[in-house]
């Protein structure tokens, strides 16, 4: 049995699967501020899930930069608990033999270029509007394996001595205009309650600046927008400009989960 397990800020989502294409059983819980609480929570799931089962791998995506070789989060702005500190503050010792640590928008660029909405595009480049904004370029070789970038984009600069975001110090970054928590805090209305064009099509400004700063390194040939906000898409993406189209994620809240058993996949074959 395999495990993949996303955390993001807000939630996380434990899902299991056998081939690791097909998911068994996903499990959905609101994400503990308490390591102790929330290491507690993803062991207790991650053994629900595996019933008994021989555990054969576990993909774990965190909202963060990781550094694998030390065994460390190394920042986590919405999580700022854990950064620093080693897998092991949520991940019990037992299965770090056999687990692959990653940042979750990554993960979730993966599951999108692979499986959803970037499927029949070689260069995908993906963004996710939650309680952050996060992403990575996935690059498609022709023998089915692929590469993938982060490069936290969530931090690239598109308004120069702008707002800040609360989870961290870049001026006028991406996250700053373009995540759920800066869109409350830029009009006072929470995504999910707002139907004012006009808000939309400024929010769809920001996201404009975004795409297409990043276009410039990234040159992907489709952009795919994931995370809470994907929700909201119908609302602001007649206002979306960029170089080459712009779509929302097929996977959705699945997303993470998907990419961690097609980057287990990968992982398992190489060795």
């Amino acid at each position: 049995m395999y495990i993949s397990v996303d955390m993001g800020a807000t939630k996380t989502r434990i899902a299991s699967s056998e081939n690791l294409t097909t998911l068994v059983k996903v499990k959905r819980f609101y994400t503990n501020k308490n390591p102790i609480t929330q290491k507690q929570i993803i062991s207790s799931g991650i053994d629900e899930l595996t019933s008994g089962k021989n555990l054969d791998f576990i993909c774990f995506g965190v909202p963060g930069v990781v550094d694998r070789q030390a065994g460390n989060f190394v920042k986590v702005p919405n999580y700022k608990e854990i950064g620093g500190k080693p897998f092991t503050t949520l991940l019990d010792q037992k299965y770090l033999g056999n687990a692959f640590v990653e940042n979750d928008a990554a993960l979730g660029a993966i599951g999108e270029a692979v499986l959803g909405a970037g499927k029949d595009f070689k260069r995908v480049g993906y963004l996710t509007f939650g309680t952050g904004t996060g992403g990575a370029l996935v690059v498609k070789k022709d023998d089915g394996d692929f590469g993938y970038e982060s490069g936290e984009p969530g931090h690239t600069i598109i308004i120069p001595g702008g707002r800040a975001a609360p989870s961290c110090n870049h001026a006028g970054c991406m996250e700053a205009y373009t995540s759920g928590h800066s869109f409350e805090a830029l009009f006072n209305i929470k995504p999910q309650n707002c139907s004012d064009k006009d808000v939309w099509a400024k929010y769809a400004e920001y996201v404009n600046l975004g795409l297409n700063t990043l276009y410039v390194t990234w040159k992907c040939d489709v952009f795919i927008i994931g995370g809470s906000m994907a929700l909201e898409y119908d609302l602001f993406s007649e206002f979306l400009k960029a170089p080459v189209p712009v779509v929302r994620s097929l996977t959705l809240d699945d997303a993470g989960v998907y990419g961690g058993f097609t980057l287990t996949k990968q992982i398992l074959a190489l060795k």
